[in-house]
């Protein structure tokens, strides 16, 4: 069990001790066990987890009928034990505003949740398309209903909408391919936003950074395929594959830029 810690980062095993300390739990008391809703780096996690415990087996769900959402809530069951989409304990907004007068981005819909005092773990996807609807733990629903009223000085109304209603979390991006001399972070992010490297790492020392929603201040971090990276000022991208390694030592990878916020 120990060696799999070997391939993920210093700065993630709490995480993962916490995460199979529930796949501990499902196995040893034999009942399923819900986690909080995952990023794709967690579910990269639960799934090296899962080849440890052969009696336990994972779902996945984040609401509606897609199975390509960003962000999903893991259901760890025993063998024998039924499951339904209840189980996963999600509920799912949609929000009316007045549209004539303002215009909602997901990061203005994501800052005025958090300012809220929740953690981004209770918090599925943000999809914004024809309707603006999100999916959250049902276990804090009511306080989106009691306290989420107004977002950039408009007035909004959220209703909860069945599970089917949601609509697809196809989220916007751009695919690009880059040449980085190596993964540590202030070099991904200056070949992404195509600007110097010193600046990129000045971003990144004055916290302006975020992997997987933490901030990260150390230039060198080491940038891993599933990782979600938050660049202040400019938006978010996703490390989709790191392909290979060129005969010049320079490494290539696959980025998603999201194109909505």
């Amino acid at each position: 069990m120990k060696e799999i810690f070997q391939h993920f980062r210093k700065e993630e095993h709490n995480v993962l001790t916490l995460l199979n300390g529930k796949f501990e739990q499902a196995s040893n008391q034999y009942y399923a066990v819900l986690t909080d809703f995952l990023n794709p780096r967690e579910r990269t996690m639960v799934d090296s987890l899962s080849g440890y415990y052969d009696d336990i087996s994972v779902h996945y769900y984040g609401g509606g009928e897609n199975s390509e959402r960003e962000r999903m809530r893991a259901l760890l069951v025993p063998e024998y034990i039924d499951v339904n989409l209840n189980d996963f304990e999600i509920t799912v907004f949609e929000m009316s505003y007045p549209e004539k007068f303002v215009s909602l981005s997901h990061r203005n819909i994501l800052g005025a949740i958090m300012s809220l005092g929740l953690d981004r773990s209770v918090i599925g996807d943000i999809v914004i398309a024809d309707s603006i609807q999100f999916a959250v733990s049902s276990t804090i629903k009511d306080v989106f209903i009691r306290s989420l009223n107004k977002i950039k000085n408009a007035p909004i109304n959220l209703k909860e909408i069945p599970h089917e209603e949601f609509i697809e979390s196809k989220i916007p991006t751009k695919t690009v391919n880059i040449l980085s001399s190596s993964y540590r972070i202030d070099a991904v992010v200056a070949n992404v936003l195509k600007e110097g490297r010193a600046k990129s790492k000045e971003r990144i020392e004055k916290g302006k950074v975020k992997v997987n929603h933490s901030i990260v201040d150390e230039p060198s971090f080491i940038i891993e395929s599933g990782d979600v990276v938050s660049v202040r000022s400019f938006g978010r991208f996703f490390v989709a594959e790191q392909i290979a390694e060129t005969k010049k030592g320079k490494y290539r990878l696959e980025i998603k830029i999201v194109t909505d916020d």
